[in-house]
């Protein structure tokens, strides 16, 4: 959020400048399932604005002292007579520390927020003064706050700008990033409000898991959460697991397969299904296999191995591409997040398809790695005791957030009407002529000096435009997962006149683009504005409507003319598998388009609209599967970590399971009482991790498996939640005895005990699973695809 600080502020007024939201809209949100009519809370602010017109600073100390005494419990949503005061302190600290006069719009937000409403708010409406706000309430009411960003560099930039609000309140404010070492983390998370990324505070949540000392933790009660960003976190990230690893204990049996599926035939030896989420052998490529490794039968538990390898490389293969799923940089594929646009830092694909990639691209293989516990960012946010946040595009999944996490969203009018046209879909035969029209539209604007922003799908195609253009004579700034490190330089300078940028999807980057660039005079922006603003372009619809919008809400910022428009192919991904919904659009469209490619038949924007809602709720199925799945193992998790702090903090829990052991009583002797307390306490932490990991091994592998239960007329979740539970019984008692067993093989040398040589060794590195419901197809769900072929149904 940017705004230019004023001499004086703003006049108040009755309706605080908002346009009121029409009554016919207001009664749809009253009856729109998880959407909240945020203009209840008008008058609240318009009596805050009023009473912000000369503010008494000693005043103000007065109301901020009254805030932090009264009672207040920090699961309720603030009363409207606090968040009045607050709002009436905010608008005049804000403008003496920041030098930014607040918006009513802003203070709308806010009060919202502190009644627990998700709220809506469009780009460049100053959602990180808002989340700045409702934190500084929140801490004054005596609950640390977290406010989680989508990366590092947001965090370290947001609680610096903001910092001076903070510190002018009487709130401790600090950032949380991947360089940081455990005691600046320890440090960081005591301050009354903490910025830092999702995937950071994920992973201090599961090492504080594995501390053999108290001491060693770094984190604090999670009281109060604002997520930026949020539908990107709590919708497309939310089965995403953290994961917490360590070099295992076995080596992964692999099969070198690479040759052998890279000379595979499309359509004839393997089958890519509509959607292109999953590849499979057809019976000639399980032909050619059998005869490849003579006396080995795929669909038996003696081929398993080898048939996974090759499902794993074949999707490998044929459906992650280079410079669309992953980039190839310092010698290592890097993952790109679909949602963001940019390198998923720490991410990989499950061992073996990692390997696969690296195997494709001629890279040296990343050690096989043991997951030692785990944490879907849905569970994480589900830790706090409340939870808000804000976006550009939480209204569209409103009732997606009221069911899965209780809250309900609404949207924020912007502080000045929103003048950006929004021209119909250009939906072109094919993705050759698609482009064309693409480029030639940049041309004719950029020959008016209007700015124009690309919006792409993917690396490849991001560079694919920047050289056509070049071809043109026109330079494009690029921006994709390769040079994501200038991001914010090269979105900020995408207003100026003249300029192009091509840019991979958009959201969650945190920084405006306004017309005429940063460094604009007045006259500078009314130039650009009057060539008509910044022009998006949209190149291909997105899996999601939401980031379709998001990219087109990059033009018209706070009242800016700008315009947006999506190109469309039938040839796209959006466009793809449509016949699976009933719809009947990737077939032949000859005859119904223009010289140059054009789509001329009516209603088929309308179908791609159709297809996407449908696909997007086909992921939202995915997710929801994925935590039924899930939920027992978290229960499970939660027995455990019960289990596991008990042993952390009262020695008599750390003893009681080698009590009357003859060896316990000879280490008293050699080490001391405070000596084989330690040694007992790392000896069943270890034991008790170490199963705890066998045991997500265990049930990823039934998870892999179960779907075969189908076959027999069983539910496969059922049958899958009956095998967790047979394999979770006794485990307690089974790590007590493996905790007694490592005990008696313990020896001391000197009066010491050297935990690591005998083979309790701890795990530090980290990173993130991309991992789907199903995310390449199951050698169990290929098994069963081709067994209800041969039995006809």
């Amino acid at each position: 959020m940017r705004t230019f600080p004023e001499e004086t502020p703003t006049p108040p007024s009755r309706n605080g400048g908002r346009p009121r939201l029409a009554k016919k809209f207001r009664n749809w949100l009253m009856n729109a399932p998880g959407v909240a009519a945020t203009d209840r809370l008008d008058a609240v602010v318009d009596r805050a604005v009023a009473r912000a017109l000369a503010p008494d600073l000693a005043a103000v100390e007065g109301l901020l002292d009254a805030l932090r005494a009264a009672p207040r419990d920090a699961k309720a949503p603030w009363p409207e007579t606090a968040i009045e005061d607050y709002l009436v302190c905010a608008r005049a600290v804000v403008f003496r520390t920041l030098g930014l006069t607040l918006f009513d719009t802003q203070m709308l937000a806010a009060a919202n927020m502190l009644r627990g409403t998700v709220v809506e708010m469009a780009t460049g409406e100053g959602k990180t003064l808002v989340g700045a706000l409702v934190a500084g309430a929140q801490a004054l009411s005596g609950s640390r706050v977290h406010v989680l960003t989508v990366n590092d560099y947001l965090a370290r930039r947001d609680a610096a700008w903001m910092g001076p609000y903070f510190e002018a309140i009487g709130v401790s404010a600090a950032s949380v990033t991947a360089t940081m070492g455990p005691a600046a983390r320890r440090t960081a998370y005591l301050a009354d409000v903490v910025y830092v990324s999702v995937s950071e505070l994920g992973f201090d949540v599961l090492r504080d898991r594995t501390v053999t000392d108290p001491a060693e933790t770094v984190l604090q009660p999670l009281d109060a959460c604002i997520v930026d960003e949020i539908d990107s976190v709590l919708v497309d990230e939310a089965t995403v697991p953290l994961v917490l690893a360590g070099r295992a204990r076995t080596e992964l049996q692999s099969v070198d397969v690479a040759d052998f599926v890279k000379s595979l035939r499309a359509d004839v030896e393997f089958t890519v299904e509509a959607d292109k989420r999953n590849v499979s052998l057809t019976d000639a490529g399980i032909d050619r296999a059998e005869a490849r490794w003579p006396g080995v039968e795929l669909y038996s538990a003696a081929g398993t191995p080898l048939f996974s390898s090759i499902n794993v490389a074949l999707h490998a293969q044929v459906l992650l591409q280079r410079d669309v799923d992953y980039i190839v940089r310092d010698g290592q594929a890097q993952i790109i997040s679909d949602s963001r646009g940019r390198v998923a830092s720490l991410q990989r694909w499950p061992d073996g398809l990692q390997a696969a990639v690296e195997t494709k691209e001629g890279l040296a293989t990343t050690e096989h790695g043991e997951v030692l516990d785990q944490l879907l960012v849905r569970d994480l946010i589900r830790s706090f005791a409340t939870v808000t946040g804000m976006s550009g595009t939480a209204v569209a999944v409103a009732e997606y957030l009221r069911t899965n996490y209780t809250l309900d969203a609404g949207p924020i009018p912007p502080h000045k009407p929103c003048i950006r046209k929004d021209l119909p879909e250009l939906i072109y035969a094919t993705s050759a002529q698609r482009d064309a029209a693409v480029v030639a539209a940049v041309l004719a604007a950029h020959a008016t000096g209007q700015p124009v922003l690309i919006g792409t799908h993917d690396v490849a195609t991001s560079e694919r435009f920047a050289a056509l253009l070049r071809d043109k004579k026109v330079d494009a700034a690029v921006l994709n997962a390769r040079n994501d490190g200038v991001e914010a330089e090269i979105i900020a300078q995408a207003g100026r006149k003249g300029a192009v940028t091509v840019s991979t999807q958009m959201a969650g980057r945190g920084t405006d683009i306004l017309l005429g660039g940063t460094d604009a005079t007045a006259a500078g922006h009314r130039e650009v504005a009057a060539l008509g603003g910044l022009l998006v372009m949209v190149v291909g619809r997105f899996y999601s409507p939401r980031l379709d919008a998001q990219l087109k809400g990059r033009a018209g910022r706070q009242g800016d003319p700008g315009a947006g428009v999506i190109y469309s192919s039938v040839e796209d991904p959006a466009a793809n598998g449509q016949e699976s919904h009933g719809l009947e659009l990737s077939g032949s469209v000859e005859g119904e388009t223009d010289d140059a490619g054009l789509v001329t038949r009516a209603g088929v924007s309308k179908l791609l609209d159709r297809a996407q809602r449908l696909a997007e709720q086909e992921r939202f199925t995915t997710q929801e599967n994925s935590w039924k799945y899930n939920e027992l193992i978290a229960y499970q998790r939660r027995v455990v970590l019960s289990e596991r702090s008990d042993v952390l903090t009262r020695d008599a829990a750390a003893l009681e399971p080698f009590e009357g052991e003859a060896h316990l009583a000879e280490l008293r002797a050699e080490l001391g009482e405070a000596g084989v307390v330690h040694v007992c306490r790392q000896v069943l932490l270890f034991a008790l991790d170490s199963l705890w990991s066998d045991h997500l091994a265990l049930l990823s592998e039934q998870r892999a498996a179960i779907h075969l239960r189908a076959l027999g007329r069983q539910n496969p979740l059922d049958e899958y939640r009956k095998e967790t539970i047979l394999a979770f019984e006794g485990l307690l008692e089974r790590a007590n005895d493996s905790a007694r067993d490592m005990l008696a093989a313990l020896h001391p040398v000197n009066g010491s005990v050297d935990l690591e040589a005998a083979g309790l060794r701890r795990a530090s590195s980290t990173w993130t699973y991309v991992v789907n419901e199903d995310p390449f197809g199951s050698q169990s769900d290929q098994i069963v695809k081709w067994l209800l072929k041969k039995m006809g149904r």
